[in-house]
């Protein structure tokens, strides 16, 4: 069968005139780059897959650079140090919501307008989103620097990390603003198809900071000694220069998200489009929330075992992280594809995009984790002293949980399909019955039972169970009959007469 749309599409410009097409990036006026056209009309399988690998390999190389820096600040400054990078890791991930929430919102924004051909929606969701993004995370960011310090008490920070956690909050908290500025440009510029851009300035991003940390937590070859806040200091230098190389790369080459003279006023919020946003990220931002909350009350469940049973289920997560990455990835990939297939109306392309990205999404993941149980004890041992106790039961915890990310990753490609429509709000309120209604009710009662196998159980249960709503939300849900955002906000998108309905296939 083709993988061809249903449906033709109509001449536009996207870029101004006198584009060099020979730039990478670039496009003749009135043509598409032939990169971005392939979301539309290439082969599926091998096209989602080359768009998925810069997304996964930058997660692989983020969570390395973590890993690096951890090493680093525990190994230079102590336990205490580490425990402090550690919180303020958790609540910037969570604080993160937010931007990642209106930044995926923009970006299907922006896929959904590439493909119906209106570049004019294209430029007004782009000033929007990131005027009220550095508006929100320059408020934030000194919110954060003033309220730190009640909030380490409110979450009992132990007295001797109490300084150094401090100290690293506050200038994690200076980074904010060009981190969420990245971030969102990022999924925006994945809406228009582009994955290889993110990926060159992410890799830029890592690579400055993987140098900076060590150097300026322990002041090697004349660099100040700043200790934790080296940490901190580092990272910010490497995103703020990602951030300009990728602001200057996107004005020389003239990408879509790039506005010129002419074209500043986007930058004043148009309101219709913001409150779109806002509806559309805010679901999401809840779901970071809900999510990461319900995990932070199975830690409390977990740590009331001890420390041998704390340290096996922290080395087993840290190779889940690996483990969920692919998902993630073609979950990603799947969304940006079929946000750009719904744009031009090709409805029965986006079927078979869902069918071959979670059987893409599954088979990749279920490699991975084939991966790490063959490996047997060898990767937990990066964490743990061999013939301990806790590698015994991290090996068990394992062999329970590990494979549920298979099935996740079903729930991931579902949940990419929909929101590429704008269904936000159904896949948050489909992690919060099973995060909350189901996994932490299970954890907590059959814990008399079951003992701390309760709680690895109710991670499969949640896996299940999440994919079949999440499946059959896809399936009988009305995610399709949504309007596309861009005409939510009052763009003036094509006229979808003509563009047929979507199927009742897969």
């Amino acid at each position: 069968m083709s993988d061809q749309p249903a449906t033709g599409r109509p001449e536009f410009e996207l870029f101004a005139p006198g584009t060099d097409a020979r730039d990478i990036g670039a496009m003749p006026p009135g043509e598409p780059d032939a990169r971005e056209r392939r979301l539309i009309e290439g082969d599926i399988v091998p096209t989602l897959a080359v768009f998925a690998l810069p997304l996964l390999t930058t997660n692989i190389l983020h969570s390395l650079a973590g890993t690096w820096s951890a090493i680093w600040v525990s190994r230079t400054l102590g336990p205490d140090s580490l425990i402090a990078v550690v919180n303020a890791n958790v609540f910037m991930f969570m604080l993160m919501g937010a931007v990642m929430g209106i930044g995926t919102a923009a970006g299907i924004a922006i896929g959904q307008a590439f493909g119906a051909g209106d570049s004019h929606a294209v430029k007004r969701t782009v000033g929007t989103a990131l005027s009220f993004i550095a508006a929100f995370s320059t408020l934030l960011a000194a919110a954060g620097w003033a309220a730190w310090p009640y909030l380490l008490v409110a979450i009992q920070m132990p007295d001797s990390a109490f300084a150094q956690a401090l100290t690293f909050m506050r200038y994690t908290c200076l980074a904010i603003p060009s981190i969420f500025t990245f971030i969102a440009m990022m999924m925006m510029l994945r809406g228009r198809g582009d994955a290889r851009t993110p990926f060159i300035f992410s890799c830029v991003w890592i690579g400055i900071a993987a140098i900076l940390v060590p150097l300026l937590i322990t002041g090697a070859f004349g660099f100040p000694r700043l200790g934790i806040a080296g940490a901190a200091i580092g990272n910010l230098i490497g995103n703020f220069t990602a951030l300009l190389a990728l602001v200057g790369f996107v004005y020389r080459r003239n990408l879509p998200i790039a506005l010129r003279r002419g074209e500043f006023h986007h930058f004043v919020p148009h309101l219709p489009t913001l409150m779109t946003l806002v509806r559309k990220g805010a679901p999401m931002a809840a779901e970071m929330i809900i999510v990461q909350g319900a995990y932070f009350v199975l830690l409390g469940m977990v740590n009331s075992y001890g420390a041998t049973v704390a340290a096996a289920y922290s080395a087993a997560a840290q190779l889940w992280g690996y483990v969920q990455m692919p998902a993630i990835a073609f979950g990603a990939s799947i969304s940006a594809m079929a946000a750009q297939n719904i744009g031009a109306g090709a409805w029965d392309r986006v079927s078979r995009i869902a069918l071959r990205g979670v059987l893409l999404s599954m088979g990749s993941t279920g490699l991975v984790c084939a991966l790490v149980y063959l490996l047997g004890d060898l990767p937990l041992l990066l964490f743990l002293p061999e013939g301990g106790e806790s590698l015994e039961i991290a090996l068990e915890i394992n062999e329970i949980v590990l494979w549920c990310w298979i099935v996740l990753a079903v729930t991931t490609a579902m949940i990419g399909i929909v929101r590429a429509n704008g269904a936000m709000i159904p896949p948050t309120i489909i992690y919060l019955v099973t995060m909350w209604a189901m996994r932490i009710p299970f954890a907590e009662y059959l814990q008399a039972n079951l003992g701390a196998n309760a709680i690895w159980w109710s991670f499969p249960l949640g896996a299940v169970a999440s994919a079949i709503l999440a499946y059959a939300y896809y399936k009988f849900g009305r995610w399709r009959d949504n309007e596309l955002m861009v005409e939510e906000s009052g763009a003036r998108g094509r006229d979808r007469t003509g563009m047929g309905e979507p199927p009742e296939g897969f």
